[in-house]
């Protein structure tokens, strides 16, 4: 029979203890491996409490703060005054020689590495004894401090005395106490204001906002459900926008597939391109502007999408000269384009659609604005046709949008 024992030893070494070990010293160097550290990231620095934010001359006011380092550890504290200069050099302390006014107080720390954070700022209003009082912000502040685009924060506040309170941008006047939770597309510094017959209090807070990646798709429109709309009939193989020649009124309609963009996004611009349509002989400026309207008309077109008249509330206006006998070479862009289109992404629908229609729904001649010399060279039936042709030029959407996180 095998003796099995003595390939587990050897030299009276027991092998299979000898693995577990060298496997145990294995994972303990394994774990004081640390990772590279980043030297450069600058602390967090936070202003905890202030006792008052309003004594009177000689009177003591307590600092306290802290902060934090991602990496390496905090070793310096610096706290000063807009109006008395440095105060202190630690995390906590208190002072009675403030001089009388309204104080900025600023704190910041230093890392091991030498990295100092940015200044984080409170008010403080020192009094003289029988003197008028003002108003005093007690707290304002942003919560969280640091948001991703598309995130809420909420700034809270607290005024004291009697008076106006107004918050800029965007807010304006306020309680004097409460709440209001904002949504800063970009690093944005609020300012609270309060004012009364003494003066104007003021204090800010900063809210830092992290881009998130944008993406781009381009949309073509979708040629079965494009068309052309007159009051006599609808034509479905093309899409025409001014006047034929039988000074017949057309209206395009365009259909775009939005099902590729994802139903959370956000969408931040949109360009509608039709640089390429086609002109046939001047609709501009005969026809007038030519405009774009947001319209939803489903899987087809119907003769009752035909307006003779032209409706208020366009999305887009491109407005003529007389000098403007060709598409512009660059896209229409407008923010109606994006409210329309997010309304239609958050209401679940794959398409977006759009009518184009010029403002003058009447009849110009030619012959008032051709050269006597030109007439003789225009074909009979075609003096009165100024329209473009948009299916010829292959309408397109570049939409960019943003995923929240």
């Amino acid at each position: 029979m095998l003796d099995c024992e003595k390939y587990h030893t050897h030299g009276g070494v027991d092998l299979r203890k000898a693995a577990i070990a060298i496997l145990m010293l294995a994972i303990l160097v394994a774990g004081c491996v640390r990772p590279a550290v980043s030297t450069t990231s600058a602390p967090l620095a936070y202003i905890d409490s202030v006792s008052s934010p309003q004594v009177y001359v000689g009177e003591e006011i307590k600092f306290s703060g802290h902060a934090i380092s991602s990496e390496g550890q905090i070793v310096g504290y610096n706290w000063r005054s807009s109006i008395n200069g440095n105060l202190s050099q630690l995390a906590s302390f208190g002072t009675n020689s403030l001089t009388a006014g309204q104080h900025t107080i600023w704190f910041k720390a230093q890392d091991n590495f030498g990295n100092w954070s940015n200044e984080v700022g409170t008010n403080v209003t020192i009094l003289i004894p029988g003197g008028p009082e003002k108003m005093s912000i007690r707290v304002f502040t942003a919560t969280p401090p640091e948001i991703k685009e598309g995130e809420w924060s909420t700034l809270t506040w607290d005024v004291s005395g009697y008076g106006t309170v107004r918050i800029d941008p965007d807010i304006g006047g306020v309680s004097m106490s409460g709440s209001r939770s904002v949504q800063p597309k970009t690093d944005t510094i609020y300012t609270i204001f309060a004012r009364n017959d003494e003066g104007t209090m003021t204090a800010n807070t900063r809210i830092l906002v992290t881009p998130l990646h944008v993406y781009t798709t381009t949309l073509y429109s979708v040629a079965a459900e494009d068309g052309t709309v007159r009051k006599d009939k609808v034509i479905l193989d093309g899409v025409l926008v001014g006047q034929n020649e039988l000074q017949i009124q057309m209206q395009g309609f365009l259909s775009f597939d939005i099902s590729s963009i994802p139903r959370n996004a956000i969408i931040k611009d949109v360009d509608l391109d039709i640089s390429k349509s086609v002109v046939f002989n001047s609709p501009f400026p005969w026809q007038g502007s030519l405009n774009i309207y947001n319209q939803q008309y489903g899987s087809s077109l119907r003769p009752g999408d035909y307006m003779i008249i032209v409706p208020a509330g366009y999305l887009y206006s491109w407005n003529y000269n007389f000098v403007a006998t060709m598409m512009p070479s660059t896209p229409f862009t407008s923010p109606d384009f994006v409210t329309t289109m997010q309304k239609q992404l958050d209401a679940g629908s794959d398409r977006y659609q759009i009518r184009l229609q010029f403002e003058k729904y009447y009849y110009y001649s030619r012959a008032d604005y051709v050269n006597p010399g030109e007439q003789a060279t225009i074909k009979s039936g075609e003096s009165s046709a100024n329209y473009l042709d948009i299916s010829a030029g292959n309408a397109k959407l570049t939409v960019r949008y943003v995923i929240p996180e």
